[in-house]
């Protein structure tokens, strides 16, 4: 697929993954591929910085939006691994990348991580509404032209699906209770693409 991941965007999934796992959750929802987002350092977390948003506010939304649950233990859960799969996402491919580009352990040291090292050998099943927001990514991608898929175009999916989905999860009130309007983020993040310098790797 000409769509290729960057890793910050893997490194996203990862992190919504191993929000999940902390929480005890069996599902990546939305909220927290929007935590992914802030943790991994490119221009969707710069876009969401720059409106305001942190760490701290989606930790608030998410203990709204999805209760703690007890630990999830590594392979615990059962769930559609084919999924990520489909869209090139291998999450031991992905600690193994991100590990090589930021050094051995960085992941152990994400803020909010689950304490102690990060297995992510367990399977975890992405929700209806994670699933729609990466086709929509894809989509923003492809409608920018980029032949690579980064932080930027998941926050772009994230958009269109809080857009979308009315009576979902993740909606409009979701943005609203952090502060965050559709229009605004969306030209702050293409503002933030813009201002990248010519000569720094694409997919940020």
């Amino acid at each position: 697929m000409f769509e290729r991941f960057t890793d910050k965007a893997r490194g996203t999934v990862f992190a919504a993954r191993a929000k999940a796992a902390e929480r005890g959750d069996s599902q990546i929802r939305p909220v927290y591929m929007l935590h992914g987002l802030i943790t991994m350092d490119g221009v969707a977390a710069r876009a969401l910085a720059g409106l305001g948003v942190d760490a701290a506010a989606v930790d608030r939304q998410i203990a709204r939006s999805a209760p703690m649950a007890s630990p999830l233990e590594a392979g615990e859960a059962n769930g559609d691994a084919e999924a990520l799969a489909s869209i090139g996402i291998d999450l031991d491919e992905i600690r193994r990348k991100i590990e090589e580009n930021f050094g051995t352990g960085v992941l152990d040291r994400l803020p909010a991580a689950q304490p102690g090292p990060l297995t992510m050998t367990g399977r975890i099943t992405m929700t209806r509404e994670s699933k729609q927001a990466l086709a929509l990514s894809l989509k923003e991608a492809r409608a920018l032209h980029h032949d690579y898929l980064g932080t930027e175009h998941l926050l772009l999916g994230l958009l269109t699906l809080a857009e979308r989905n009315p009576r979902g999860e993740f909606t409009l009130a979701s943005l609203r209770d952090l502060g965050l309007d559709i229009r605004a983020t969306r030209e702050r993040v293409l503002a933030e693409l813009a201002a990248r310098s010519g000569n720094r790797p694409p997919g940020q």
